[in-house]
């Protein structure tokens, strides 16, 4: 009798952020409710209530990472993203308005293990 090990497969949908350059660690946290939606490649910060929000200013806040896929925080509570590993440059953005990184904030990244390719 022959026995084949595989129980199931998964994939993703849609573009992310990591690469396979670096195997990623990927944590996830909750998402601070209705605060609109956050793309792939947004760098996120942890709140004074420990929820995930857009991160402003990458000098001054707590980085949690980067955020893995776009999420709904209107239908969605956690978010899944790259805390250690290597992430799309060309996807990087920061706060609410998805502004570009600038070389200080590329480097606070790095400082944190959480290198752009």
């Amino acid at each position: 009798m022959t026995i084949n090990g595989k129980v199931g497969s998964f994939g993703y949908e849609g573009e992310r952020a990591h690469t396979s350059d670096h195997p990623p660690v990927f944590k996830g946290g909750p998402v601070k409710a209705d605060n609109g939606s956050y793309p792939a490649g947004l760098v996120l910060a942890v709140d004074g209530n420990g929820d995930l929000v857009p991160c402003e200013d990458l000098a001054t806040e707590t980085i949690a990472g980067i955020n893995d896929a776009p999420v709904d925080t209107t239908q969605e509570d956690v978010a899944v993203y790259v805390a250690h590993g290597t992430v799309k440059r060309d996807m990087l953005a920061k706060g609410a308005a998805a502004a570009a990184l600038t070389a200080a904030d590329l480097a606070k990244l790095e400082a944190l293990g959480v290198y752009a390719v």
